[in-house]
């Protein structure tokens, strides 16, 4: 065998050599044919020489779409969430800090629970690029309400004048104590805080959608292209992201706090109105999957299956007694692959990593709505004058 191998290696040698020789020659022959006197022409073209390919090739312009879409998509997300606190603690709505600080939290909840529906949504029926678009949509029209309502004039139209503060008995300004229980405390209702949830949770619906799916839809547009095209891909969608959150914290917010809300809410609006029309430009270049059912589908049916199913009243002895998931697959007797019910384990299995996260954002999202509070009452003191002077420039109503 190794001898017939040694031979076949042999036949391929020279046989590269009779094509080899038969190029040269031919080459030679359309070099003297040509009757050019020139001998520094190189016998072949220097065009044939091959370049590096990029890992991109031809899902450049695809990419890109994608990664300004994001971009501008998060300039509006931080547009919104950064001075959401300030926004309604400040003239002239005026609302109490519990009440200022539990708008962005419903807002942020609002947006992590929808994400696992717009994925489903996404999988099931409509296809990720129709899910998006019709998410940025939704985004965009919660995104309108906040110029109008930042704008004395639309703002009265859709809320109508402001509130006056209710008369308090001298029983419930006392700071020292708690007030008596036959003494009732008149509280003032959040200012036009109908339309502001309106908006909060349009945005939400949207954010949520466009979060679970524009991360899987951009790798649909690489994952030809190989794993380096991947992983490049995700850097840079991730640079974007920050890029984005840059921009708008440190101008957008800027704006917001020393010009005028109306003006930081115009911004916004406008590049995720942009975001939108650069996504749907780009259908013509994405590859678009169509909807093939979803993995959560499966899952709850696998889930539901396994918990009604009856067990044997006379188990096999010949084999260990599964367990409740193992019985839904079809070597127990069950309706399921084998495949599928491991892969819903798998998703079980790393469920308290999640759970484990949840402390961890219940501190990181005090970042944007208690810790803004609290910085409005510092003191700090002004080098030059030697004197101490309030952080916050907004008139605020932290009770």
């Amino acid at each position: 065998m190794e001898a017939k191998w040694q031979t076949l290696e042999s036949v391929s040698f020279i046989k590269g050599l009779t094509v080899s020789s038969k190029h040269l020659k031919s080459t030679s022959q359309l070099t003297m044919a040509s009757g050019d006197a020139s001998e520094s022409t190189p016998l072949l073209d220097s065009s044939s020489v091959s370049r590096p390919v990029s890992v991109f090739q031809g899902r450049r312009l695809a990419c890109a779409t994608i990664l300004l879409a994001e971009s501008l998509e998060r300039v509006a997300f931080y547009g919104i969430t950064s001075n959401l606190v300030l926004f309604l603690n400040s003239s002239p709505f005026y609302w109490e800090g519990t009440e200022a600080s539990q708008a962005p939290l419903m807002f942020m909840g609002v947006t992590y629970l929808i994400s696992p529906f717009g994925g489903w949504l996404a999988d099931a029926y409509l296809g990720k690029f129709w899910t998006i678009a019709g998410s940025l949509i939704l985004y965009f029209l919660g995104m309108l309400f906040f110029p109008f309502i930042a704008y004395e004039d639309s703002r009265k139209t859709l809320c109508g004048d402001e509130m006056a503060f209710p008369v308090q008995p001298a029983e419930c300004l006392s700071t020292n104590s708690t007030s008596p229980s036959n003494v009732t405390c008149p509280t003032r209702a959040p200012y036009c805080g109908p339309v502001i949830y309106t908006g909060l949770i349009l945005i939400a619906l949207g954010v949520g959608t466009v979060k679970s799916n524009i991360t899987p839809f951009g790798a649909d547009q690489v994952k030809d292209c190989g794993p380096e095209a991947t992983r490049r891909f995700f850097n840079w969608f991730y640079w974007c992201i920050n890029l984005g959150a840059i921009l708008s914290l440190g101008g957008v917010a800027y704006i917001q706090q020393n010009i005028n809300f109306q003006l930081g809410y115009i911004i916004p609006a406008v590049c995720l109105g942009v975001s939108f029309l650069v996504f749907l430009l780009g259908r013509t270049v994405f590859i678009n999957k169509p909807a093939d059912g979803s993995a959560f589908t499966d899952m709850f049916k696998i889930l539901g299956y396994a918990c009604c199913k009856a067990q044997p009243k006379e188990p096999n002895l010949l084999r260990a007694k599964p367990t409740m998931l193992e019985g839904a697959k079809v070597t127990y007797g069950g309706r399921f692959p084998e495949e599928k019910v491991e892969e819903v384990k798998a998703v079980l299995k790393i469920l308290p990593v999640f759970f484990a996260l949840i402390p961890y954002w219940t501190v990181y999202f005090q970042m944007q709505t208690t810790y803004f509070l609290q910085s409005l009452h510092l003191r700090i003191p002004d080098i030059r004058t030697g004197t101490n002077s309030s952080a916050g420039t907004h008139q605020v109503n932290s009770n």
